[in-house]
């Protein structure tokens, strides 16, 4: 919670995505049914003087003279985050994180590897943070499962011990220890057996909430802009979409069947049947 209170998102959204983005915590958005505003600012306003108080109610009030926090063997509080050097904007968001970090006296150190080397360290319980997307479904409905809020796979970097746990029964990983973890995974299960979409909205909310208020991970910015450049040949691709992994593999969701390419200049008119297509049917 205090590392969540001491980044100033405003100044992420404003430097690196032209205010365009949304501010808050890794939660679902706002075109979601299951949307509130509660999940969005949990943990997320910034506010130094609560992390601050945060972190020297937990022990952590003696600092160097540098202003860096020691911990009880005298280090320096030091994090270091792994990333993919596939994505700039990491590198960017994290550079402003480092200097409201070092308000709290939390060193922010940053190391670059490539995504499978990176996924391996973290398989491997070898890494301390990383740093990915948030949840990959967005825009979820009652009736799309919640398992990317419990820790059900390895591939969720926040918890990927106890994801191997469940992904293999129990003969890899380490076995959940903490009671609001164990109980989204509760939850979960009782999504499976749900028979009504009211009931199964019940759980999404008391799974969110939990998500949310425990802060497994650090939600900076969400719902940025992506732009897709497309030929003016091409008919029938939305002005506005949905650009996502899951659901919908990215413009999957849209059946690209359905799209059409005027032909080349100087080529042969296309068959009747291919005019029909493109007429909609």
């Amino acid at each position: 919670g205090a590392l969540s209170l001491a980044i100033n998102r405003h100044e992420i959204n404003e430097v690196l995505f032209f205010g365009f983005a949304i501010e808050g915590a890794n939660a679902v958005l706002p075109a979601s049914p299951l949307f509130k505003k509660e999940y969005e600012t949990a943990w997320s306003r910034f506010d130094l003087k609560a992390a601050n108080k945060l972190l020297d109610e937990m022990g952590l009030a003696k600092r160097n003279s540098q202003g860096y926090r020691l911990l009880p063997d005298g280090r320096e509080m030091e994090i270091l985050v792994e990333i993919t050097g596939e994505n700039g904007e990491y590198g960017d968001v994290l550079s402003l994180v480092e200097d409201t970090w070092r308000k709290i006296g939390i060193r922010l150190f940053r190391k670059v590897y490539r995504r499978e080397v990176l996924r391996r360290r973290v398989f491997s319980g070898e890494t301390m943070m990383s740093m990915w997307q948030g949840l990959d479904n967005g825009l979820p409905t009652p009736d799309m499962s919640p398992e990317d809020l419990a820790p059900t796979h390895q591939i969720h970097l926040q918890w990927p011990k106890w994801g191997q746990y469940r992904e293999t029964g129990g003969k890899v990983g380490e076995k959940v220890d903490m009671p609001m973890a164990k109980k989204l995974l509760e939850l979960n299960d009782q999504w499976d057996q749900a028979k009504t979409t009211a009931e199964r909205r019940r759980i999404w909310h008391d799974m969110l909430a939990i998500f949310t208020n425990q802060v497994y991970t650090i939600g900076t910015v969400s719902g940025v802009e992506q732009p897709v450049v497309v030929s003016t040949r091409l008919h029938n691709v939305p002005t506005d979409g949905v650009y996502n992994w899951d659901p919908g593999a990215h413009f999957g969701i849209y059946e690209p069947d359905r799209f059409w390419l005027d032909p080349a200049p100087g080529a042969s008119k296309p068959a009747q049947r291919a005019s029909s297509n493109a007429a909609g049917d």
